[in-house]
């Protein structure tokens, strides 16, 4: 074919994947993580040592020809544990030539970005450890990230030792139970690039290795989200961790990861002698015939390594079908979002007689303040669904503009003062929440409840509306309803600011953001 190069591209450089004919080490020989032997790659072994090195004469060779066929080329990557190729730099201009040369395969390199004490509990995580009395001791996890705080009481070293070899990387970020931390600097990443935990950027990675594996019985202090939090414990509570930090690069989405420092991170995770490396980040899905990083988490699960993934978290705006790379890899784990069966939130309570005890902690889901006085006496909360329009129809619940310009915050059917000195109840969906708010407070509301229309929890507005409010779930929406039906749309709460544990019970309920199938082509 023909590789088009757009004109404003032509003076620049580009950086892609460029494959070669023989298989990387391990996929050499026919392994396969579901073979008769699961026993992980020894890159050390001498076996595998020769094979490397045959390998690295053919890299130095294809260099050889490359540089000379191409003179803007430049190297800056070598892969042989997992894929067999080179990352290559060079001037967009010279890319047809470099498709024109006949290596096995040249591919773009892609941008990625990052997609607990009640958590193990919702995939019995305790009753199998109960049962099997597996808490994770002697396995080792990869997480590939933005870096593991040791700082973190989740993490303390206290009645761990090194395994021999360890530890491995930067000795600023390592201790007895986090052994290994590695950086892999993106091109524009800068010097903190170079750091393999870097405090004021890294928080997800941190969050990431606490679920797989934070010690047992840990207590988080309170925060500004939560009040002190005890019993918290990682699913494997006494596997070691490992630190490969990969989203580093800065963007006005925040730090990304592209494909060349992914897999070097996943090669270098897997020469560590890692169990288990887990991604937490995703992309688009692209050719899979052509995506060296689906390869990567192939030959991963043949050298013995289990890898897991994060689905993604697309499906809120682009529905099924959403599972991105490397999550669609057939010898993935590929894992989706569940609810907890806890929310830490304020709490709204309905204070009507005979409201009953499903709605005396409802979570109010918000990312700004709740009047004061909202605590202190009953607030009438109106259906806005039960209002008559001026249209002489019923109000639509999802409040929203009429015609093509729904989010004209002067086309609505509220009368004026309908809302007055009340709470307006409306639902999500159709319009923005800005345009929402902007109605019921033209209509005299002083604040807003809008019930989610995802299933799970209730999300959070991400925006400061015209008046205060928060979230609720659909399912707390449809029994707050039921309860203000008989009273003509009407009832009474108050909503405590104060964050707090509320216990659900809904644990288990694939969230309405995270991605789902099909994952394999």
């Amino acid at each position: 074919g023909t590789a088009a190069i757009p004109r404003g591209h032509r003076e620049g450089r580009v950086r892609v994947i460029v494959g070669l004919a023989a298989p990387p080490l391990a996929a050499w020989s026919g392994r396969a993580l579901q073979g008769a032997s699961r026993a992980k790659l020894n890159v050390h072994a001498r076996a595998s040592q020769r094979y490397v090195a045959t390998l690295a004469a053919r890299q130095r060779a294809a260099e050889a020809r490359l540089e000379r066929a191409i003179t803007s080329a430049r190297v800056t990557l070598r892969y042989r544990v997992l894929l067999n190729a080179l990352a290559v730099e060079l001037a967009y201009r010279d890319l047809p030539q470099l498709a024109r040369l006949g290596f096995a395969r040249v591919s773009a390199d892609l941008r990625y970005t990052l997609a607990t004490n009640r958590s193990p509990d919702v995939i019995r995580a305790a009753a199998f450890s109960g049962l099997k009395g597996l808490r994770g001791d002697g396995i080792k996890i990869g997480v590939v990230d933005d870096g593991i705080d040791t700082r973190n009481p989740f993490f303390a070293p206290a009645g761990y030792a090194y395994p021999a070899g360890f530890p491995r990387g930067s000795n600023q970020w390592v201790n007895a139970k986090v052994i290994v931390a590695k950086s892999f600097p993106g091109p524009h990443s800068g010097a903190q690039g170079r750091e393999p935990f870097v405090p004021n950027l890294s928080y997800h990675g941190t969050h990431v290795a606490g679920i797989a594996a934070g010690n047992a019985g840990t207590t988080a202090p309170e925060g500004p989200n939560h009040p002190v939090t005890t019993g918290l414990s990682g699913v494997a509570p006494r596997a070691w961790l490992g630190n490969y930090r990969v989203f580093n690069e800065p963007t006005p989405i925040g730090h990304v990861a592209n494909t060349a420092e992914i897999v070097d991170a996943f090669e270098e995770a897997v020469a560590d002698g890692m169990d288990v490396v887990n991604f937490s980040g995703g992309g688009a899905m692209g050719d899979p015939v052509n995506d060296p990083l689906l390869e990567a988490v192939a030959n991963m699960a043949k050298a013995g390594v289990v890898p897991v993934v994060s689905a993604g978290n697309d499906r809120d705006d682009f529905g099924f079908g959403t599972v991105g790379a490397p999550g669609v890899a057939e010898d993935a784990i590929s894992v989706a979002a569940t609810s907890n069966e806890h929310v830490f939130a304020p709490a709204l309570r309905a204070t009507a007689p005979g409201a009953p005890a499903s709605l005396q902690q409802v979570p109010f889901v918000t990312a700004f303040p709740v009047p004061q006085a909202w605590s202190r006496a009953d607030m009438t909360l109106v259906d806005v669904g039960t209002i008559m329009g001026t249209n002489g129809a019923a109000v639509d619940r999802r409040l929203c503009g009429l015609g093509a310009e729904v989010n004209d915050p002067t086309s609505s059917t509220l009368p004026p003062d309908s809302l007055s000195g009340v709470i307006a109840l409306v639902s999500r969906g159709v319009c923005t929440f800005a345009s929402k708010g902007e109605r019921a407070r033209a209509a005299g509301a002083i604040g807003i409840v809008v019930v989610d229309n995802r299933f799970g929890e209730a999300n959070t507005i991400p925006v400061e509306l015209d008046v205060p409010g928060g979230m609720i779930s659909d399912l707390d929406g449809a029994t707050l309803r039921a309860l203000m039906a008989p009273s003509g749309g009407r009832t009474t709460i108050r909503v405590d600011g104060a964050v707090r544990e509320i216990v659900t019970g809904r644990s288990g309920v694939i969230t309405s953001f995270s991605s789902a199938a099909p994952t394999n082509f």
